[in-house]
């Protein structure tokens, strides 16, 4: 590669699964084959670094025979004399400072570094034991690979970017690898994810690298697209098995690339989809493509679904059940014939290929009778497939009725014209039509009070009513302390008649805004909702506009991948590279926006002196609590028995009020505790 080539190649896999099935003969060499090959395929293409997006090892505490043999391919590959013109800019004692060694391998001058491996750890090589260390660890202390994206809070995480440069070619690579999904659907529903940028953003091209749920699979047992910031080009995720390397448009600018898994670890359908690697290009205009290459020594798998009544010469109603169970092996045994005909095509001739097959048919059956025995019917194939004893998986079918359609529109037409009412509206109708005096609101604001109670449920603020009410009460208190004299008496009349001139006064419309200013205010402490209420509450807005399907294919403007994908107008400088340590790392500042929006204006901070300086941190957050209100006013002189006992009386009643309030606020608290108490006791655990 030409020292003055504008271009950066990267060679983008995960899920490697190094060690998996390596104690059943037959398949015990696939994941080794299949990462031989696809580093092969790096050092072939001649790219200039690799991303892995977690699972290198398919358990976090591999066997000593997976781990010599990682070394071995590592070494083979990475290991060698080919120069390197990547130029690390950014500060490694906060890119590796969960590593002893805070280095990336090809600056270490005792080492011949060929091809730089970045990698984060997923859910199966996951840090555990004594001090928290991943079997990465060990790969990164031997200069095999560079290990980051490790998190070490799981109260607030923040992400920097590793940052290197080629000539006029300059990318960002955030890592975050794999965390309980529920706790970062979470963090990030809390804006407690963090991504810092470097000052003079708009020259990167910005790489995120993730290994967490991509499929819906429960309310927060996934990552929606939308909680990824804006301001990425393109989204590496790990985890999902399918391969769809090819990048897909998402629900925001950015486009996304799924590698998948180059070894199949379960039997399913999307395992079957054809196995590949990407070779990610990039240029000096931030635009970039992505070409897919196949891997050869991929182990051949079909999968096919049949419903015992697409059968049409069997009769499933025979009463004879031995007669009936021999009728659908012999169907069942001709359709695996096929199968095993049909994974002939797939041989691709490579030397390491496996040349058994993986065979998975899903049969549906109507009837406990027609299924049969997936060991003793996978016996007529030892030899010719590699999973005899699991060929067969039996799923009862699912029998729907045809007025289905009828009636779920009959269901729709029962549903109440005011079905798209908000909260906020049932709260203002129910208090209009009160006839009640007492149910009736008094002295407090009904357009704040929704103000609260569109924050407690699209802001998850579980204190924002009983924040609000006090306020409110404090402001209405504040109010009768000023106008005293007219109601120095205890007469019952004159404290009526004061408060009647306090409802009076309320403006509701301003009464909104200072509760939208009081529950936004800097420093105001929030309470989340509990975790088991938020997965009850149908008013998650994260969850509303997500399909429980995986996520479907979405093809960008690169048709098959190939075709140069812009983002957007983001023309990138940079400096010549060189493979020598950069002289003083890139200016780094705090990106402490909502996640999923527009990227705001970065204000460059100085850089600190010395190596590792990524400038000042500070993410904007002014300490201090919103200012409150003055407490109860005290007598304005002496000889005022009277006042005083008028004063008594009229803040026994606010205080009933606020005490009825607080009470009420308590009891809900409890039963919501008593009601799910194990599920309390989790949540409080995630948050350790």
């Amino acid at each position: 590669m030409p020292i003055d080539d504008n271009h950066i190649r990267i060679l983008v896999a995960s899920d490697i699964h190094l060690g998996y099935a390596e104690k059943i003969p037959v398949r015990a060499e696939d994941s080794f084959n299949s990462f031989d090959e696809l580093l092969g395929i790096g050092k072939e293409k001649d790219v200039d670094l690799c991303i892995l997006g977690g699972d290198l090892y398919h358990e976090n505490k591999p066997t000593r025979s997976a781990q010599i043999k990682c070394v071995q391919i590592l070494s083979k590959h990475v290991l060698g004399s080919d120069p390197i013109y990547l130029e690390y800019k950014s500060d490694p004692d906060i890119d590796f400072k969960h590593c002893y060694t805070k280095a990336v391998n090809y600056e270490d001058p005792n080492m011949n570094i060929s091809l730089p491996v970045f990698s984060i750890h997923g859910n199966h090589d996951d840090p555990s034991g004594l001090g928290g260390h991943s079997c990465l660890d060990l790969l990164h202390e031997s200069k095999h690979v560079n290990y980051f994206g490790k998190v070490d809070s799981l109260k607030e995480i923040t992400l920097s970017p590793i940052l290197l440069q080629k000539n006029n070619v300059s990318i960002a690579i955030y890592g975050l690898s794999c965390i309980k999904d529920e706790r970062l659907h979470r963090l990030f529903r809390e804006k407690k994810v963090i991504f810092e940028t470097p000052a003079e953003k708009e020259n990167w091209f910005y790489i995120f690298v993730l290994h967490q749920n991509r499929a819906k699979r429960g309310p927060t047992n996934y990552i929606p697209e939308s909680f990824i910031p804006n301001f990425f080009h393109l989204v590496i995720w790990g985890h999902e098995h399918d391969c769809r390397i090819e990048p897909e448009t998402s629900v925001r600018d950015f486009f996304i690339s799924q590698p998948g898994s180059p070894v199949a670890t379960s039997l399913c359908e999307g395992e079957s989809l054809e196995k590949k690697v990407g070779i990610l290009t990039i240029n000096a205009k931030n635009e970039f493509r992505m070409d897919p290459v196949i891997l050869k020594t991929v182990r051949p798998m079909i999968f096919n679904s049949k419903s015992l009544t697409d059968f049409k010469t069997l009769n499933l109603e025979e009463k004879d059940d031995k007669r009936l169970q021999k009728n659908v092996e012999k169907e069942l045994t001709l359709e695996v014939e096929d199968m095993i005909h049909q994974a002939e095509s797939l041989l691709t001739g490579h030397p390491k290929q496996g040349k058994l097959p993986l065979i998975r048919l899903r049969v549906e059956y109507t009837d406990e009778r027609q299924q049969l025995n997936p060991v003793r019917f996978g016996n007529a194939f030892v030899g010719r497939v590699a999973n005899h004893t699991d060929i067969l998986l039996f799923k009862r079918k699912v029998e729907r009725g045809s007025t289905d359609t009828q009636m779920n529109m009959e269901l729709l037409d029962r549903l109440p014209v005011d079905a798209g009412k908000t909260m906020e509206d049932y709260l203002t109708e129910y208090f209009a039509s009160a006839e009640d005096d007492k149910m009736k609101m008094g002295i407090l604001s009904l357009k704040g009070l929704n103000s609260a109670v569109s924050s407690y449920i699209n802001k998850s603020d579980s204190d924002a009513i009983g924040f609000i009410v006090k306020k409110q009460l404090q402001r209405r208190q504040e109010k009768l302390m000023q106008n005293e004299e007219d109601y120095m008496d205890e007469d019952d009349d004159n404290i009526s008649r004061a408060i009647d001139n306090i409802k009076e006064e309320v403006d509701e419309d301003k009464e909104a805004e200072l509760a939208s200013q009081e529950l936004n205010a800097v420093g105001r402490a929030k309470k989340p909702v509990p975790e088991d209420v938020m997965q009850r509450n149908s008013f998650d807005e994260s969850d509303d506009d997500l399909s429980e399907a995986p996520p479907p294919a979405r093809n960008g403007t690169a048709a098959n991948g190939r075709a140069w994908a812009t983002s957007s107008a983001r023309n990138g400088t940079g400096r010549t590279g060189g493979r020598k340590p950069a002289e003083k790392p890139v200016q780094i500042v705090d990106l402490d926006d909502e996640p999923g929006f527009d990227r705001p204006s970065t204000v460059p901070s100085p850089v600190k002196a010395g190596r590792g300086g990524r400038g000042s941190r500070s993410r904007g957050r002014a300490a201090g609590a919103a200012g409150g209100g003055r407490g109860a006013a005290s007598g304005r002189g002496g000889g005022a028995a009277a006042r005083g006992r008028g004063q008594q009386s009229i803040m026994a009643s606010f205080a009933t009020q606020s005490q009825r309030a607080n009470q009420s606020q308590m009891l809900n608290s409890t039963r919501s505790t008593q009601r799910n108490k194990k599920q309390q006791f989790e949540s409080d655990s995630d948050s350790d």
